[in-house]
């Protein structure tokens, strides 16, 4: 209850269980993407796992409620589940729940949950067409993309991808948001031509950073490097003169700068990798360590994907400040004069993750004067408003948000052309502004956001939106777009009902004054 700010209702779960894992609504689909099918009304049951040793105990509970519809415990063969995958189904019958959940175990043996009959048939109608997973070992660092088909109790495997182990270890891994609201699928440019968007439902990011392993073998190649430098220098003969030497950036006029540049050993890596093919797609790598230093323990990377677009921010300690990485992903581009009544442009009717060309990745790096710990997007209900980025600061305890318009990576770096203008493109800026109205926390303190969730609202112009992580949870409701589509508060609501009473007055009249003369016309 919103209003009271008291707690609807609370659960004990299994205090044997080694996790506990809430699934709701269901796997993401191409076919759904451009806003087609994406507002089915899902059931409030939710699916409540807990992994005990030897087994994995299930609750359907109604989520608005918290009344338990059903709830059992299934055996498992193997103790390890490698991946949950959310399968919504349109009935509970005999036992079992509307939402369902089938689990990809280390032998990569399936199992159904509720296993009732009847919910092992609603989840294999789902496998009619092929269905695909994966499964991440972060400490072999192997990612397995597999194919279940249907009346089969095993997957099989299609890709591999290894992320050696000695050299760097996987610390993330985030998928795009389930149920998304693509407005269009392509971007019209200043010079009306279009840009065509990698809307690819199967990506996920994986970022990695190096081991300390990696560093340590640099620093003894770098050490002996320096040591041969030294040995193979030119000797005096006893009177020679000792090198001049000046400090950097010392120079007479028209002399060179001597050139000090030492190349920058990446420590960070981020990867966009196809679940469906295993292929890394894109692969961008950052120095956020300076050469010779020692690489402290995993760093925070929060990471969102939404349409064509992934940003990510990561501490950058060479230079003291938080980076904001951005990349969009597109399949290509549209002439102005490719689309007409005469011509047509050449494009794929369907989409194969195993098949179709990698996409064309822009890029561009933003700087921020505060940490990062985790990071949002808004969502709306039919994805017409603009999209806002939605930032959790670490230390300062502000939830901000940022205009997706100030990280698009085709910003330019000079002065914008006359159609870059026309977009709304400004020049390239790296360092990005955070005004106190970009504040949708106000005065609030909120400690430790570890997550931010966006979900639409009834009206296009709303989002709601909800960080959490730490002590504090923080709810709010705003307008990206402001509210083109409500009344503002100041609208006089008098005045228009007055003028509408005044109508309708006025109607009436003319109406009896036009019967009238309709009567006596007819008696004349």
């Amino acid at each position: 209850d919103t209003s009271a700010g008291t707690i609807n209702w609370t659960m004990s779960l299994n205090p044997q269980a080694s996790w506990h894992k809430v699934v709701h609504g269901t796997s993401s689909s191409r076919s759904s993407v451009f806003g087609q099918g994406m507002h089915h009304p899902h059931s409030p049951e939710i699916l409540v796992l807990s992994k005990l040793a030897d087994a994995v105990e299930w609750r359907c509970v109604d989520g608005l409620r918290g009344r338990v519809i059903s709830k059992s415990q299934i055996a498992l063969s193997s103790k390890s589940i490698a991946q949950i995958m959310p399968i919504h189904v349109h009935s509970h019958g005999g036992g079992g729940c509307k939402q369902n959940a089938l689990l990809l175990l280390e032998d990569d043996s399936l199992l159904v949950v509720p296993n009732t009959s009847q919910s092992v048939t609603e989840t294999s109608k789902v496998f009619a067409s092929g269905f695909y997973t994966h499964k991440i070992d972060k400490e072999t660092g192997l990612f397995t993309t597999m194919k279940i088909q249907k009346d089969s109790d095993k997957a099989v495997v299609i890709g591999e991808t290894i992320f050696d182990p000695l050299t760097e270890k996987i610390v993330n891994v985030v998928y795009p948001q389930r149920n998304e609201v693509v407005q269009s699928p392509a971007t019209i440019l200043g010079d009306d031509s279009l840009l065509l968007k990698y809307l690819n439902p199967h990506l996920c990011v994986v970022v990695t950073e190096v081991t300390e392993h990696l560093m340590q073998h640099l620093k003894e190649e770098e050490g002996n490097a320096f040591y041969s430098a030294l040995s193979s220098s030119k000797k005096g003969s006893g009177s020679s003169e000792k090198q001049k030497t000046k400090p950097v950036g010392v120079t007479k006029p028209g002399e060179e700068s001597p050139s000090v540049a030492k190349s920058l050993t990446p420590t960070l890596f981020i990867n966009i990798v196809d679940t469906v093919s295993g292929q890394i797609l894109h692969r961008v790598s950052h120095a956020h360590v300076g050469p010779g230093a020692t690489l402290a323990d995993a760093v925070n990377v929060p990471v969102v994907i939404s349409e064509n677009w992934i940003v990510y921010a990561f501490p950058n300690a060479r230079t003291r400040r938080t980076e904001l990485g951005v990349m969009s992903l597109h399949e290509g581009m549209i002439d102005k004069q490719g689309i007409s009544a005469f011509s047509t442009p050449e494009q794929q009717e369907s989409f194969s993750s195993l098949t179709s060309a990698k996409p064309i990745v822009l890029t561009k790096t933003y700087a921020l004067a505060v940490p990062v710990s985790a990071i949002g997007v808004t969502n709306t209900k039919n994805g017409i408003s603009s999209k806002n980025i939605i930032l959790a600061t670490g230390s300062s305890g502000q939830i901000i948000r940022v205009d997706r318009r100030l990280l698009d990576p085709r910003r330019p770096s000079g002065e914008p052309k006359e159609s870059e203008k026309k977009e709304g493109l400004m020049q390239y800026a790296p360092l990005l502004p955070t005004a106190p109205l970009m504040v949708q926390s106000y005065t609030n303190n909120i400690e430790e956001v570890s997550s931010i969730q966006s979900t639409a609202a009834n009206l296009e112009s709303q989002t709601l939106i909800i960080a959490y992580g730490g002590p504090d949870v923080f709810f709010t409701r705003f307008a990206p777009s402001k509210g083109f589509d409500s009344l503002p508060e100041s609208f006089n609501k008098f005045a228009i009902i007055m003028v509408l009473v005044g109508l309708y007055a006025i109607l009436n009249t003319l109406k009896k004054m036009s019967e009238k003369k309709i009567v006596k016309l007819g008696w004349a």
